[in-house]
């Protein structure tokens, strides 16, 4: 199939509310595997933390013995190695917030939905500053930071274009911004 043929299947695909298997990669892209990585780094941190710094009962026994023979107060186990259980469970909250993300977007990628917002869309054009000020419900920007980028705003909330959906969108007529419903991911923007 061409790229236009697979980008037509998208756009009807979009229209009737489902995701396109193309566009399944965008759901499940670097920064995905990123959360991933993030994650199980986590996870094993969490685990392996009082396994490589914990004190065994074995040690524990060790500095009793000591501390009886010197008539100093003995340790328990949990007193030595608290910190680190703690440390364990800061690492594991931690990986709520990965494991969130990486939940939404398996979820979005085995739905297939996709959310279609539809609205005129207004070009301001090439500017210094993100505009302000009382603004249209979805509007299209070009900022220079070194390289020029395309921004579409829906609703408040700003996505980059890469070069593909930057030729697809145009300013001053009706567009539809196609999300996943949970991630709010943008991967595609329809005539409307």
């Amino acid at each position: 199939m061409t790229q236009e043929a697979v980008q037509a299947a998208a756009d009807q695909a979009n229209r009737e509310g489902k995701l396109h298997p193309s566009q399944r990669r965008m759901v499940l892209d670097a920064n995905f595997w990123t959360l991933v990585l993030v994650l199980l780094v986590l996870v094993a941190l969490a685990v392996l933390t009082p396994i490589w710094f914990g004190i065994s009962p074995a040690m524990i026994q060790a500095t009793n013995n000591l501390n009886a023979y010197f008539g100093k107060p003995l340790v328990s186990y949990w007193s030595k190695n608290a910190p680190l259980y703690v440390m364990s469970l800061v690492f594991l909250v931690l990986a709520v917030y990965p494991g969130r993300a990486i939940g939404r977007r398996l979820a979005d990628w085995r739905g297939g939905k996709v959310d279609v917002v539809t609205g005129l869309t207004h070009d301001f054009g090439h500017v210094q500053h993100r505009p302000s000020g009382v603004l249209p419900p979805m509007y299209l920007y070009e900022i220079t930071e070194r390289i020029p980028f395309t921004y579409l705003v829906v609703n408040g909330k700003s996505y980059r274009l890469d070069p593909d959906l930057k030729r697809r969108v145009l300013g001053g007529r009706a567009n539809g911004a196609v999300f996943v419903p949970r991630s709010k991911i943008l991967v595609n923007v329809i005539a409307a």
